[in-house]
């Protein structure tokens, strides 16, 4: 079924933020540390005027260096930086800067690079992963408790508990954040398949309309003409010109159609212009030449029709003449009529002789179905009360393309 066109919605904030971050990584990668720099220097004006004193500030700033610097490369490698938080951790613990009030700096660093790191880690590395993640927060606590012994046990868990809150928070952040690149990147991917199938199935349809069409024309040719070869020669030579005329259309469009699934990028593809309504007279006179007596009704003004709704109205037109060669039998004529009218066009395409039973499977008349409702129009194919087969085919005017 052809889907309506969706109008694409406004990019957020959110969207621009992310074709930032792709065109900018670094700047991204930065960003903590732009943030934590912000905060040091509001905390190094306020000891500045002596709001509170700082604890050997300069020890405190290389340490908060050793937390920060590494989440540059959290989103390469977040569980490497989340080990390498460890380094500084072996110094602050002695030091108990982990419960001191006065080592604001080296705690908001602590801090803010756990919290990065942690997140990236939920957001892009296996989930068994936290285990150890759980394993490295806790250890902080666990080490402080056994080398502090003014930390008493209910001090322990007082420090613990606010910091297991704060790790469940994360990882839960990270997992709404998960689950939902996960769901775009398997919409991304239906999307892709979908337009695979799409596009393969359109390149069927023109494959079976060519193939489908110039062989049935070549193989009467070819029958008229091995009939004519000692009756009238002159007839048999103007069928095989017919027959070289033919095939070497069919693989024109062939290459056209084909040149399209093998260009590589960057490649000039081989193009030509679709069949049309000014391609009927032409197709009309290779059916004759075949040996099919066809006549055409054209009535009513001409619209403007795209070149997609041509195309469709030609493939209807091939594919009818077609069936007439492969399913019918006695005496064989067609008829071909094109009506506009002010609502759309119809077009109807009668064949005189009976439908062979065993026609195969209508996969060609499947075919111009889609194309007739990919424009709101529709085609209908079967038999007639007083013999003979008709194709119709009803374009509205106002049809628009369904993608």
């Amino acid at each position: 079924m052809a889907e309506a066109v969706t109008v694409p919605r406004k990019r957020g904030m959110w969207q621009r933020m992310l074709e930032f971050d792709s065109r900018h990584p670094l700047l991204w990668n930065l960003f903590p540390i732009a943030v934590y720099a912000c905060f040091a220097c509001m905390g190094a004006l306020a000891a500045a005027v002596g709001e509170f004193e700082a604890e050997r500030p300069l020890l405190q700033l290389v340490l908060a260096a050793m937390f920060l610097v590494p989440t540059i490369w959290r989103r390469r490698y977040p569980f490497a930086v989340l080990l390498s938080q460890c380094a500084p951790l072996a110094v602050t613990i002695p030091l108990a800067y982990t419960s001191n009030p006065n080592a604001g700096f080296v705690n908001g660093a602590a801090a803010v690079a756990f919290t990065v790191v942690l997140y990236n880690l939920v957001l892009r590395r296996p989930l068994k992963l936290l285990w150890w993640a759980g394993l490295v927060s806790l250890v902080p606590s666990l080490v402080d408790w056994l080398v502090n012994e003014e930390i008493s046990v209910f001090g322990f868990f007082g420090y613990f508990a606010p910091t297991a809150v704060y790790f469940g928070f994360i990882v839960t952040i990270g997992m709404l954040m998960r689950t939902r690149r996960e769901f775009q990147h398997s919409e991304r991917d239906q999307a892709a398949q979908q337009a695979v199938t799409v596009e393969r199935n359109r390149i069927a349809r023109e494959m079976h309309d060519i193939i489908g069409h110039n062989l049935a024309v070549i193989n009467a040719l070819a029958d008229g003409g091995a009939y004519a070869a000692t009756a009238k020669p002159e007839k048999a030579k103007e069928a095989l010109e017919a027959i070289g005329r033919t095939s070497r259309e069919a693989l024109a469009e062939l290459r056209r159609v084909l040149s399209v699934l093998k260009a590589e990028e960057g490649e000039e593809l081989e193009l030509a212009p679709q069949p049309g309504l000014a391609d009927l007279d032409a197709l009309i006179e290779r059916v004759r030449e075949a040996g099919l007596p066809v006549t055409v009704t054209v009535t009513g003004e001409p619209l403007a029709l795209s070149e997609n709704q041509q195309l469709a109205v030609y493939r209807t037109v091939q594919e009818s003449l077609t069936n007439v060669f492969k399913h019918a039998r006695g005496v064989k004529r067609a008829k071909v009529s094109l009506e506009y009218r002010e609502s759309g066009l119809a077009v109807t395409v009668h064949n005189t002789g009976n439908r062979v039973d065993e026609a195969g499977t209508a996969r060609g008349l499947a075919g111009l179905s889609e194309r007739a409702a990919a424009f709101g129009g529709t085609m209908v194919a079967g038999p007639e009360a007083l013999g003979g087969w008709r194709v119709a085919l009803w374009l509205p005017r106002d049809g628009e393309e369904r993608r």
